[in-house]
Parts: structure tokens; C-alpha cells; sequence
């Protein structure tokens, strides 16, 4: 019996071998790790909770669409747009800013300026200057010419010597045109898409010449612009607005988020235009009727009007400040636009109109003017230098002419002095004779006829 088991035992021994190997060979012909697989021990459980916070997901870059170069010739495939093949006079609006008494000092060379609006036709005066993105997928072109004419209010360069009047405020800004709508209204998801590629793309300036409600998309949109240090010119807007959802009068947005630059419109005359809102919070004012400027195919003359244009003149002046004082952050690129305009003119007018050249060259601007929230709209006020002080002149001239008169006194007693020392007068007890070398010695008040006091000019 104990063969037999020592044999069965062994049989079984070489059968288990057998079946070993052959896995063995199986495992290895598979790929996988031959051996023993270490499992790695349970983490044993912690008496105390966890404080780390586990981190989110980063959410990815936006895609933002490659600006291109806008279209090089004037767009065939807008039907409606009556323009004019020239300019004849300077505009009124030109004249009244004289924007281009500051170009010396900026023409808003290295800032990028992006008009959110209908998009950019071809513009003789912008070539060179002026790329685009359409956000609306539907060309190019500018058929409704509103983002046109804002562009080249902003940026159109001057070309008085080849007999063109009409000049942009920055003719030296670089314009991106962000095409939001393609037709007279958009919707307010577009603009705050236009806004934010707007600034992602680099644009320090960003010209909204558009009205709304409020909106949290907007509103994102514009913190973040303004997060990033643009700053954002916005309309103010005009009253009578029968777009459903729009409020037909004020306030309207993105004009009225704070940190937005406002901008309302006043007339040749100087006076608020009656449809430029009151209760959008208006900074500041600019031309905005009866306005020209370059258009899809050629010029509109002296037919625009509306807030969207005077937007455009504080958007070409923010391009100027922002190249004169490249240091400025946004706040304070919009503080000095503010606290060195002519000064309230009403409810509406919020600091006034602009003043270009005061903007470029003041040397305080700390403390913006207090509007006049009674005060009638008027006429706009020309930057003058200040009176001179009657008064304070006429103290110094008492002071100088009482100073020379003493002056002269001592100098000629001393040459009656010296005189008299000669003739051998004592110091301090010889009177000087009535008909001495200065002749008669009249008080002031008693001069005799025909005689002139010290102070007297000649």
C-alpha cells in the first residue's frame, strides 16, 4: 500500500507541476508581468477630516476668432446707403472740440480701439489701421454703416492736405471692429460676447455704441473688460427706443454699470439734444447731431445724429490719453476725461462737454467739477484762460511802485548826504532847502496841478 501512495502521491506531485508551467508559459506569451502581483495596502482609515479642498477643473481658454485685415474696397452688396462722394467744410463738430490742436502731444499711436457695432466697410482714411472680426457669420460687409461712421468718427486720419475736411480724434489709433449685429438691433448675449473677445484681443479702448437693458451676461462681460484695465465708452443712450425689451427712456446699459464711461449728446448750439437720455449716468457729452462722417461708399454729411456718435469723439479722445499717459490705469484715463471737461450743463450732461486739449496737458485733475443737477441746459462754454485778478494786480503794483519810491528816497538822501558833507553839513541837523536837487516834495494827495504821483505809470 505504501507504493501504491508513494506513487499517486508522486503522480499527483508531477501532474500539479505540469499544470504550473504550463501557466507560466501562458502568462508570459500574454504580456503581462510573470510573478506575483504586490497589492498595495488599504490606507488606514484617519480619525481626522480631510482640510484639503480638492481642486476644480480649470474651465478652457475661450476660443477667440483671428481678427483679419477688413475688406479693401468698398462693399457692392448694401443696397439703401445714400452717401455723398465728398466733404466740403470742416465739420462744426471738428471745430468745436479742436481735437486736432492736441495731435503735438497724441494721435493715439499703439492703442488699440475696438468698435463692438455693425462691423467695418472699406475707408480710405482708416486703410492700414483697421482689422475685424465678425461674431455674426455674416460677412464683412457693413450694411447698415452705423459701425462705419462710429469707426471713422474715432480714427479716420487726416487728409486737409489733399482737400478732405473731415478728420477722426485719433487718427493714429489702431481700429478693431467686432461685427455683433448685422442689422439695426442684436441681441445683448452677442455685444457681451463682442466685449469680452474685445478686450482678450487686446483693445485698451472699447467703444460701445449701443443700448440695452441690464443684463448678467452684460454685465459680466463689462467687469471683466474693465478687470482687465479697458476702458469702455458707452452711449447713454436715446430716448423713444420701441425695441421690445428695451425701456423707451433710461436708463440703459451698458452706459449705466459703474466704471463705464457715459457718454451723452449735445448740439452745434451746445445745448443737451432733446433725445439724449437723462437718466442713464451720464459722465460726459459730445457732439451728436447734425454730425459727419465716413461711410460704406463714401461720406454722410451732416445728417448723423445720436448719442452712438457722440460715443465715438470720448472713445478717439481716451485713445489720446491713453498714448500721452501710457501709465494711467483705466479709473484714471476716465477720471481725467471727466474732471477736465467744460463743466456741467444740466441734468444729463453729467461733467460736460470734453476738452481734448485741456485732457491732454492739465496738470491736476484729481477732484472732478460738481454737476449742477437744477441747472438749465446751455449753451457750451469755450475754454478760456481766467480773467486776471484786478485786485491782486493792483496790490502788486502798490507794493512795487511803494518799494521803488523808498528805494529812491534812500538813493537820493544819500546823494544829499554826500553833498552835503562837501559843504560840510552835519549829519542829521542840516534841513534839506524846499529848492534842493529833488525839487517840490508833495504828499500824494496834495500834488500840485498837473503833477504826477511816484506810483503814477509814465
Amino acid at each position: 500500500m505504501s507504493r501504491i501512495a508513494v506513487v499517486v502521491l508522486g503522480g499527483a506531485l508531477l501532474l500539479a507541476l505540469q499544470a504550473q508551467a504550463a501557466a507560466l508559459a501562458a502568462t508570459a506569451s500574454s504580456g503581462l508581468p510573470v510573478g506575483p502581483t504586490a497589492t498595495k495596502p488599504s490606507p488606514k482609515p484617519s480619525s481626522k477630516p480631510s482640510t484639503k479642498t480638492p481642486k476644480k477643473a480649470r474651465p478652457p481658454a475661450p476660443s477667440l476668432p483671428v481678427p483679419v485685415p477688413a475688406t479693401s474696397e468698398p462693399t457692392q452688396n448694401c443696397p439703401g446707403l445714400q452717401v455723398s462722394s465728398h466733404v466740403t467744410s470742416v465739420p462744426w463738430a471738428q471745430q468745436a472740440l479742436d481735437y486736432s490742436a492736441a495731435w503735438p502731444l497724441a494721435r493715439g499711436g499703439g492703442v488699440t480701439v475696438a468698435v463692438v457695432d455693425s462691423g467695418l466697410d472699406y475707408v480710405p482714411q482708416l486703410a492700414g489701421r483697421e482689422f475685424a472680426v465678425d461674431l455674426t457669420k455674416t460677412g464683412d460687409q457693413d450694411c447698415v454703416g452705423h459701425g462705419t461712421e462710429v469707426a471713422a468718427i474715432i480714427g479716420a486720419s487726416d487728409l486737409q492736405a489733399k482737400g478732405v475736411p473731415f478728420e477722426g480724434v485719433a487718427p493714429g489709433a489702431r481700429i478693431l471692429s467686432v461685427k455683433v449685429n448685422s442689422g439695426e438691433n442684436g441681441t445683448s448675449t452677442l455685444l457681451a460676447e463682442g466685449i469680452k473677445d474685445a478686450v482678450l484681443l487686446g483693445a485698451k479702448v472699447i467703444n460701445v455704441s449701443v443700448q440695452t437693458a441690464n443684463s448678467a451676461v452684460l454685465r459680466d462681460a463689462v467687469s471683466l473688460a474693465l478687470s482687465k484695465g479697458a476702458v469702455i465708452v458707452a452711449a447713454g443712450g436715446n430716448d423713444g427706443s420701441t425695441v421690445p425689451g428695451i425701456p423707451a427712456n433710461g436708463p440703459f446699459y451698458p452706459a449705466s454699470y459703474p466704471g463705464v464711461l457715459s457718454v451723452g449728446a449735445v448740439g452745434p448750439d451746445g445745448s443737451l439734444a432733446p433725445y439724449s437720455d437723462e437718466k442713464s449716468d451720464v459722465a460726459v457729452t459730445a457732439p451728436g447731431e447734425s454730425l459727419t462722417s465716413a461711410s460704406p461708399g463714401g461720406y454722410q454729411v451732416g445728417d448723423l445724429n445720436g448719442t452712438s456718435y457722440a460715443t465715438a469723439f470720448v472713445s478717439g479722445l481716451a485713445a489720446l490719453v491713453r498714448e500721452r499717459f501710457p501709465k494711467l490705469t483705466g479709473p484714471q484715463v476716465v477720471q481725467r476725461i471727466k474732471v477736465t471737461a467744460n463743466g456741467a450743463a444740466g441734468p444729463g450732461t453729467g461733467a460736460g462737454l470734453v476738452n481734448p486739449v485741456l485732457a491732454l496737458t492739465s496738470l491736476t485733475w484729481s477732484s472732478p467739477p460738481s454737476p449742477s443737477p437744477t441747472a438749465k441746459p446751455g449753451a457750451v462754454s469755450v475754454a478760456k484762460a481766467p480773467p486776471p485778478d484786478l485786485a491782486v494786480r493792483r496790490t502788486a503794483f502798490e507794493v512795487a511802485a511803494g518799494t521803488l519810491g523808498a528805494a529812491a528816497l534812500v538813493a537820493i538822501g544819500a546823494v544829499v548826504v554826500v553833498q552835503g558833507r562837501r559843504r560840510r553839513w552835519r549829519a542829521g541837523r542840516a534841513e534839506i532847502p524846499a529848492d534842493g536837487p529833488l525839487g517840490e516834495m508833495w504828499p500824494d494827495n496834495q500834488l500840485p496841478p498837473g503833477a504826477k504821483s511816484a506810483g503814477s505809470a509814465g
